[in-house]
């Protein structure tokens, strides 16, 4: 098994630590790709995933696997996880977790392209802004559902700590701990574990 993957990535992130958390480390052999933007070409990405995205995964039998959803849905039944809870309700809050932070990650990863790769002159603030303000939105919901979040690690709880950390790593100046206290202290204490750690983006 293959995984094509980016440092920085938040969504090849929680495919990461799906590895790790079911020490698969040595049946999966990790792929940096080097630097994946919507202008670039990346030929070994391209042949797994057409859109050229990341992660993307070769099967031991040879089917090609991408977005983050799929691949982590695919790492966890391949290897007897339990990151998808079976009781309906849990289930539908985890991947509603889910859902929300892949949202949040995707504003966030659309700023980074609007502020690193077009000139400074052509940037867009309104759209900026709007964007931020609803990664604020999704904050906000995540401090007050910190609660009902699982004690045993889900695919719910494994997005909110990539989105968090993808926030800390490309918008460190962005002081969102003060506002959403339950939230910080939730990620101060996942992030002990080995498989935060291993995969912090760089």
């Amino acid at each position: 098994m293959k995984l094509l993957f980016a440092t920085p990535s938040p969504f090849a992130r929680k495919a990461l630590i799906l590895v790790h958390e079911l020490d698969s480390d040595s049946q999966v052999e990790l792929v940096p790709s080097g630097a994946i933007t919507p202008v670039s070409n990346n030929d070994d990405v391209n042949s797994v995933n057409p859109l050229g995205m990341i992660p993307a995964l070769v099967t031991d039998d040879g089917q090609h696997l991408f977005d983050s959803t799929v691949i982590c849905e695919y790492v966890n039944d391949h290897f007897g996880g339990s990151f998808y809870p079976t009781d309906h309700a849990a289930k539908y809050q985890s991947l509603k977790l889910q859902s929300l932070c892949d949202g949040m990650m995707d504003l966030m990863v659309a700023v980074r392209y609007e502020t690193a790769l077009r000139p400074a002159e052509l940037q867009w603030q309104t759209f900026i802004d709007h964007q931020f303000e609803k990664v604020d939105r999704g904050l906000a919901v995540l401090e007050s559902s910190v609660p009902q979040f699982s004690e045993t690690l889900t695919i719910g709880e494994v997005a909110v700590a990539c989105a968090l950390g993808y926030l800390d790593f490309r918008y460190a100046d962005k002081d969102w701990r003060t506002q959403h206290p339950a939230l910080t202290a939730w990620l101060a204490q996942i992030q002990q574990r080995d498989s935060i750690q291993r995969t912090l983006p760089t």
